[in-house]
């Protein structure tokens, strides 16, 4: 107990050093460290009333159970339901958090406890993790509410088996957590794991769409043929569901629930929860396999440093030499990063098969059945999404440089040439998220004239240029130090950052979507042409403002510095 309560007093010692911060920091970006909060907690109060609200639920529920009756079943099925979600809240929110810190298990080592104990303390201190605690008090008021409701047995019973689903939620998380960031501590495994997870979990957010879909397409023929569509019914749900699910901890819980409860069948409840301590102690185990390998694991990272000479990095037009460097290491930095490759990779292919799964959803609706023909609005919301991805370049472009900022202010490079080389190289990356966004969606629609495609490619481009400048400024007032290489927060800009960016996107797409929506119904070619006017208007003034911006850089100097 004393090592939880060491780690909880250190928990709250790191979160008040971010909220003071130093003194020797300047009022904006005392302001800036208050904004960061914002997020975080918003986080808080949602949180808190999730945990009212499953509260509320569960003392209703064990109410309801400790009378029996007919709802008692449907009280057991959305237990279940709630308990399945909070699996997956907790087998997937550790892997984000897990990557934000590569040095903090060989900061751990240095402390005067043993592996094992280091483990314990671990494990158990993931109870005061949102995702985790937010259940906690709804499993001990259900027993509590049985025992009120005059079930005493199941209520004795059911506390054993909150305590049992507790510890296999902490075990879950901790093996999670630990086996990414195992992962993480070797830099090409952890990129190429990242891109494959996030693949995946794409794709797999898309399977209920399918389902659905065949769902409504047997639905709609059993109309067609006359027989009456089988409704909704517990019965249904057990058989749909595969026999593998009653292993999940979510199922065993629920089961146990039923047997003591609804089934009235002490002994089925005793072998669930039995099941349930098995469950724990096996990933526990687990868990302290891959906390040995972390500790004993090296940082991974490589050491090779390349030098490529000034004069042979390739020229931008209408760019200088200095700049025109400055573009290529962004560039290069982005597609070698985990965020630049996310966000070069999966626009494209993520709307297209996005367009796939919509359009073979049956509906009446005609306009889904039109989509093939508008492939060119799938190419536009698919340079929208990567204009939202880019924001770790652009709403946070220095200070995401870390140490690399400083080699470049070492070098013969002025801001102006910074600011202009920066927004260079993010167009790079967002050209070619663009280029692979259009062949994904020819292929996946192949519909629409070819000037509104054009015009769509042209706009997007309106809209990155219309934010540059911004952007720009945006990064030179709320710097943070970011590591491009991560996937969850430790990666994100600064909160105010986001927030205003997410906002502005919008903001700057709306005059070149307002063209594309209304212009086709004169001309498909007058369409293209005022779009190529609106993006010649917008680079006629970005170009005085991205100058501007710099002038913003050099005051803002010292405080980027101190973000390394």
């Amino acid at each position: 107990m004393r090592q939880l309560r060491a780690f909880a007093w250190l928990r709250w010692r790191l979160l008040l050093n971010g909220v003071r911060g130093s003194t020797r920091r300047d009022t904006l970006e005392q302001i800036s460290r208050v904004l960061a909060l914002v997020a975080p907690a918003a986080i808080v109060v949602f949180s808190l009333g999730s945990v009212i609200a499953l509260g509320v639920g569960a003392v209703t529920g064990g109410l309801v159970l400790a009378k029996g009756g007919p709802a008692s079943e449907v009280v057991v099925l959305v237990c279940r339901a709630v308990l399945a979600a909070q699996l997956l809240i907790v087998t997937f929110m550790p892997l984000g958090v897990s990557t934000q810190s590569g040095s903090k298990y060989a900061r751990l080592l240095l402390l005067p406890i043993s592996r094992r104990i280091l483990h314990f303390v671990e494990v158990h201190s993931g109870i005061a993790d949102p995702w985790i605690f937010v259940i906690v008090p709804a499993l001990l008021l259900m027993a509590v509410a049985l025992v009120a409701g005059g079930g005493v047995t199941a209520g004795v019973f059911m506390l054993v088996g909150a305590l049992a689903l507790l510890a296999v939620l902490l075990s879950l998380s901790a093996l999670v957590s630990f086996l990414a960031a195992w992962l993480m501590r070797d830099r090409r495994r952890a990129e190429w794991s990242t891109l494959v997870f996030v693949a995946v979990i794409s794709v797999v957010g898309l399977l209920p769409h399918v389902f659905v879909g065949d769902a409504a397409r047997d639905e709609r023929a059993a109309r067609v043929d006359g027989r009456k569509a089988e409704g909704f019914s517990i019965e249904r749900v057990e058989s749909v569901l595969p026999a593998w699910t009653r292993a999940l901890p979510s199922e065993m819980y629920g089961q146990a629930l039923a047997a003591a409860t609804v089934g009235r069948a002490p002994a089925q409840a005793v072998a669930w929860i039995g099941g349930l301590w098995v469950q724990a102690a096996i990933l526990y185990l687990l868990s302290g396999l891959v906390h040995q390998q972390l500790l004993d694991a090296g940082d991974g990272q490589s050491r090779r440093r390349g030098r490529q000479p000034l004069a042979w990095l390739p020229r931008v037009p209408l760019l200088g030499l200095e700049a025109s460097a400055v573009a290529a290491a962004q560039y290069r930095t982005g597609l070698k990063s985990v965020r630049g490759r996310l966000a070069v990779l999966l626009p494209g292919p993520m709307l297209g098969l996005l367009a796939v799964v919509v359009a073979r959803t049956p509906d009446e609706a005609d306009w889904i059945a039109q989509i093939p023909n508008y492939g060119h609005l799938v190419f536009g919301a698919s340079l929208i999404f990567a204009v939202y991805a880019m924001q770790p370049f652009t709403m946070n472009q220095f200070a995401s440089d870390r140490a690399g900022l400083t080699l470049q202010w070492l070098l013969p490079i002025s801001a102006r040439n910074l600011v202009w080389g920066k927004a260079a190289g993010t167009f790079g990356l967002f050209g070619t998220a663009a280029l692979l966004a259009l062949i994904v969606t020819l292929v996946t629609t192949g519909g629409g004239p070819v000037f509104l495609w054009l015009a769509v490619a042209l706009a997007g481009c309106a809209t990155f240029f219309t934010l540059a400048p911004i952007a720009a400024a945006i990064s030179a007032l709320f710097p943070v130090a970011a590591d491009l290489s991560k996937t969850g927060s430790g990666g994100n800009p600064h909160g105010a950052a986001m927030l205003a960016g997410s906002i502005l996107v919008i903001i700057a797409a709306a005059p070149p979507g307002l063209i594309l929506l209304i212009g086709p119904r004169f001309s498909d070619a007058a369409t293209l042409a005022v779009s190529a006017g609106w993006l010649g208007l917008v680079l006629v003034i970005t170009m005085p403002l991205l100058t501007l911006a710099s002038t913003l850089v050099t005051k803002r100097l010292e405080n980027l510095y101190l973000t390394r």
